[in-house]
């Protein structure tokens, strides 16, 4: 079957710079227990970034799409929006997108949490290798701003919603096709669908379509954690095997982060050094599916990531869901 590559990248951050001071005074519950910098001692995080209250979901993704339209003259056969956030429960948001965007390909949504992007490549792939399209945009915006619980019932419900506090806004557009660029040569995707609890926004579906107090993030960080490296290392290892690499031939590590600890837990689990892992969460914080575009953008303007090198991006999100891919760039 043909070859994969992501021929392009782009990224748009908004431009109100959030500290954890101004977070930890948006905060609303008396005697909360938030002290002053605590948020980044637990999290690692110091800033993130807010969009303008009028600002959509799909300018964001648009955003960053328009920069790769305008450096790369190519005809887009398929649009896929892929994110957590969306504008509206209907349509696809995909179709807003494109609207924006002025193209009059066929659209639509692929949405699997934390991992949209990661999930949308794969998609992306096949479909390519089928021989159905030869140039996919992926674009993806997440305004996780508006699901920040800043009242919290009680201190208990507060550690349901503290996870909330390391949220940031993004937006990410790529494209896969077949021209050559960093070869997708290796991909593989995992659900443990029991654990969906572990991390929620409940409003806006059938559990709970009318209820304003659902409409907020909730997480156990620690209990999710512990289900990353029970599934994810066997999981990883077994990657390894399948794709033929070693970890050692790995020159870097391109993973989805809630905390700025995450990359040193993963490292001592699949024994890959943490030197070989980026880790910009301090800056971004958790910006869901729009964090390894991010991630992957900073690496390579760091000169972390340079042609030829062997990258492995490592998906985890909500669900829970976990996704291997290696690249040559």
């Amino acid at each position: 079957m043909g070859k994969t590559f992501i021929t392009a990248l782009e990224v748009f951050l908004p431009e109100r710079i959030v500290s954890n001071q101004e977070i930890e005074g948006m905060i609303s519950l008396n005697d909360s227990g938030i002290v002053g910098g605590l948020i980044g001692k637990v999290f690692g995080i110091q800033t993130r970034r807010f969009a303008g209250q009028d600002t959509q979901v799909s300018d964001l993704a648009g955003l960053a799409a328009k920069k790769i339209l305008e450096k790369h003259q190519k005809e887009i056969d398929l649009l896929i929006f892929a994110a957590a956030s969306s504008d509206l429960i209907e349509p696809a948001t995909a179709n807003i997108v494109q609207s924006k965007l002025g193209l009059h390909c066929p659209a639509m949504d692929i949405k699997n949490a934390c991992n949209s992007v990661v999930s949308a490549i794969h998609v992306a792939s096949a479909f390519i290798k089928a021989g159905i399209y030869k140039n996919i945009l992926i674009v993806s915006g997440e305004k996780l701003s508006m699901v920040i619980n800043f009242n919290p019932r009680d201190p208990v419900h507060l550690l349901r919603c503290a996870s909330g506090y390391s949220l940031g806004d993004a937006g990410a557009a790529l494209i896969v096709g077949t021209e050559k660029g960093s070869e997708i040569v290796y991909q593989r995707f995992g659900t443990w669908g029991q654990y969906w609890p572990l991390c929620t926004v409940e409003g806006g579906g059938s559990m709970a379509f009318r209820s304003p107090e659902k409409y907020y993030f909730e997480g156990k960080t620690r209990e999710m954690k512990d289900v990353f490296i029970e599934k994810g290392v066997p999981f990883i290892n077994e990657c390894f095997t399948e794709a033929g690499w070693t970890k050692d031939e790995v020159d870097c590590v391109i993973t989805h982060q809630v905390a700025s600890s995450i990359p040193a837990v993963i490292a001592n689990g699949i024994e890959i050094p943490l030197e070989k892992f980026t880790n910009p969460f301090h800056k971004y914080g958790n910006t869901a599916a729009t964090s390894i575009p991010l991630a992957l953008n900073d690496a390579i303007e760091e000169g972390r990531i340079k042609k030829g090198d062997k990258v492995m991006v490592l998906g985890l999100a909500a669900g829970i869901s976990i996704s291997v891919q290696f690249i040559i760039w």
